[in-house]
């Protein structure tokens, strides 16, 4: 009987776990956590597995909360992935490795993985981060912004603007209210912080996009954007089989 291992990605805001059975990722799903990811363990799947792999960006304060309701759930002790200095020719551009976000740099293994070669690698959530990897497995260098609702919060807790709940779609273009506009102009600086990534990653560059709202910027997005939603959990499986 082959192994089961459950995969558990803890974002600023979701939760995000797939579960392993002969290397192929079998089931997947997301939970919120409001800001409490060790009672978001509860809503993971009552499975018996024989290994837990966990990332997580949720820094030391949630850490040993996080491992302690894996442990009494699951009774496996998780590994923790841990940014790394190099992954099979994946070089980490940080001096300082473990400072990068583990999530971009699972990302990053997840694409080279995949492709041993140029890419771009956009993760679109509460932050916007996009890195860009070298033909040659160097991390170039990557950035990281505020996301779409992030931005927007920003800009209506800092002004006086007076605004009605917004609930209109996003649109390529520019708004025609207070509402629309601080919308689009969210919007509009995420799609030209993708769009600089991708330019300066190279015309040969494979460009991955994921996280919440990744479909949302896709729409307005030039052609050639692969939409790959679980791969930071992709990222995570091949290190957990050291592929």
């Amino acid at each position: 009987m082959s192994a089961t291992r459950l995969l558990i990605d803890v974002g600023n805001t979701r939760l995000k776990w797939a579960l392993v059975r002969d290397r192929q990722m079998t089931e997947t799903g997301a939970a919120l956590h409001d800001g409490e990811p060790a009672r978001a363990v509860a809503a993971l799947p009552a499975a018996t597995v024989d290994a837990v792999w966990m990332a997580h960006v949720t820094g030391d304060a949630h850490e040993a909360a996080l491992c302690e309701a894996v442990r009494l759930r699951f009774c496996v002790n998780p590994q923790l992935a841990r940014s790394a200095t190099e992954w099979r020719g994946l070089r980490n551009a940080y001096r300082e490795p473990q400072r990068l976000g583990v999530d971009r740099w699972l990302a990053m293994v997840a694409a080279w993985h995949a492709r041993r070669g140029a890419a771009c690698v956009v993760d679109a959530g509460t932050a916007l981060t996009a890195d860009v990897i070298a033909a040659d497995g160097a991390h170039r260098g990557g950035l990281i912004a505020a996301g779409l609702e992030t931005q927007q919060r920003a800009v209506l807790g800092a002004t006086r603007f007076a605004t009605r709940a917004a609930g209109a779609p996003y649109r390529g273009g520019l708004g025609d209210d207070t509402e629309s506009c601080v919308r689009q102009g969210a919007m509009l600086a995420c799609l030209g912080a993708i769009d600089r990534a991708r330019a300066l990653a190279g015309a040969d560059a494979a460009c991955l996009l994921t996280g919440g709202d990744a479909g949302t910027l896709r729409a307005h997005l030039a052609a050639g954007w692969e939409m790959r939603p679980q791969l930071v959990l992709e990222g995570l499986r091949a290190v957990s089989e050291n592929d």
